[in-house]
């Protein structure tokens, strides 16, 4: 084609031909060549090597974080015997087991007279060395409606006994009777009640308990 008739070629049909040309699988008009079908920069995903040992992340290597238990603060004891005023005979001053809520408590009933539960507070004695002394706390109240504070300190005192003795009164003793049954009020029947950091009262089986036996229901409790 000469350079005249090149020329005579309406400018309307150049372009749609260049209309045409463009719209053909991306052909780039300005240089006339097909580019790649992919950007220049994209980098192709990564093929795991199977000869390498694949590490977890941090969320699936670490375990679920504990569900956290309730703190010493909110645990409150609203039972009767649990709030009623007791006389410490060692040192005079007024507590309430209520008082130690939060704290491992190991409650003991017993009288004076009674040889099973003198042989029962040495195995607590034992027990309580094995146990974290700021978390647990023995109490132990005299139900013997005969008994009286300044006995039941030498009785403490003579044996060498740890812990919070009271005489429990009437008040306290109906309320242990009317929640755990009248064998807790029989000393001899050495009857133990544990209450957990998190306020689960346990009243365990009637009989004497080991040491070994009794640091097993303190740390069940939460020592």
């Amino acid at each position: 084609m000469t350079d005249r008739n090149r020329r005579s070629i309406p400018a309307a049909v150049l372009g749609v031909l260049a209309i045409a040309l463009s719209g053909c699988a991306g052909f780039d008009v300005s240089t006339g060549s097909q580019p790649s079908s992919a950007p220049v920069d994209a980098v192709p995903p990564a093929v795991p090597d199977a000869t390498k040992p694949t590490t977890p992340t941090a969320a699936a290597a670490s375990p679920s974080a504990p569900v956290a238990s309730a703190s010493a603060a909110d645990v409150v004891l609203r039972q009767d015997w649990a709030s009623a005023a007791l006389v410490d005979v060692s040192t005079g001053e007024t507590f309430r087991i209520a008082d130690h809520a939060g704290e491992v408590i190991i409650l003991e009933t017993m009288a004076i007279w009674c040889t099973n539960c003198r042989a029962q507070q040495r195995d607590v004695k034992t027990a309580l060395q094995g146990l974290p002394a700021v978390s647990v706390t023995y109490i132990v109240l005299d139900v013997d409606p005969n008994e009286d504070g300044p006995s039941l300190a030498i009785y403490r005192e003579r044996n060498g006994f740890e812990g919070r003795y009271a005489v429990a009164g009437s008040v306290v003793a109906r309320a242990l009777a009317a929640e755990f049954g009248d064998q807790v009020l029989n000393p001899p029947s050495t009857p133990i009640v544990f209450i957990g950091t998190d306020g689960r009262v346990t009243l365990t089986e009637f009989g004497h308990k080991s040491p070994d036996e009794l640091v097993a229901l303190a740390r069940v409790h939460g020592a």
